[in-house]
């Protein structure tokens, strides 16, 4: 008796939590979106990285406009929960974020849930990747569903060939199978500037260049922040129920 009774509390728990989705139509969704700076040495794909064209939709994050489908909202700065976030990246020296916004949205279903699509680009000066291209969007399947696609990319320097000048006296050989000269055995001070110029130019460039990509689908728990991680960029992203005010319920009795 006291297994069946578990099992009907359960069943009815379930059955209430689906419900409560359900009558839950409306949400907030905050992302924090922030690139890795530093001492970064990776090499991308070569080719392009592109958005898949049932991806990227006219409907635009960090734009003047802010193009955002009906039903769609903007959240305020007063309204957004992640603020103290997005201070502590800003004061990170490991990374830089490049954009916060939140928005409020009608829940639909996957096939009717619309992309909302971001592009940013970054100083060339700066540090780690130039530009990004992505794409977010929340839905319904089953729970709710959040999908992102971010593609990052920075321009490859062209590796100029290695040019180490030699010279035809013994003495220059010697020193290149001499990492350290005795004091009676030190160069001309030329052959000393000839060896700081070679090992300039054996330096290794800047190895990170070309396009990455991070991509993830997660099955979305209320008020949880999750963390998408990639070696070149992260993304923050948290979605809470909106709870109406008394004087918008009013307005729609």
């Amino acid at each position: 008796m006291k297994n069946k009774l578990i099992q009907i509390l359960t069943t009815f728990l379930l059955a209430l939590s689906a419900l409560n989705l359900n009558a839950q139509t409306v949400f907030d969704v905050e992302m924090v979106f922030f690139k890795r700076i530093g001492d970064l040495h990776f090499t991308g794909q070569q080719e392009p990285i592109t958005l898949d064209e049932t991806e990227v939709s006219e409907y635009l994050l960090a734009d003047a406009e802010n193009t955002l489908p009906e039903g769609y909202a903007l959240l305020a700065r007063n309204e957004r929960t992640l603020e103290g976030v997005y201070r502590r990246l800003r004061s990170s020296p490991e990374m830089r974020p490049m954009l916060h916004i939140g928005w409020r949205q009608e829940l639909k279903d996957k096939n009717e849930t619309p992309w909302l699509t971001f592009s940013l680009q970054d100083e060339p000066e700066q540090e780690g990747l130039e530009g990004f291209e992505g794409v977010i969007r929340l839905s319904r399947n089953k729970g709710l569903l959040l999908e992102s696609r971010t593609v990052g990319y920075k321009e490859v320097a062209e590796s100029l060939p290695l040019e180490i000048e030699t010279s035809e006296t013994s003495d220059d050989v010697e020193l290149l199978d001499l990492p350290f000269a005795t004091d009676s055995e030190q160069q001309p001070e030329e052959s000393n500037e000839k060896e700081e110029l070679m090992v300039q130019d054996i330096q290794m460039p800047d190895q990170l260049g070309g396009f990455f990509e991070m991509s993830e689908s997660i099955k979305v728990k209320l008020g949880k922040l999750y963390y998408i991680d990639h070696p070149t960029m992260g993304l923050l992203v948290k979605v809470t129920p909106y709870q109406a005010s008394l004087e918008e319920q009013e307005s729609l009795n």
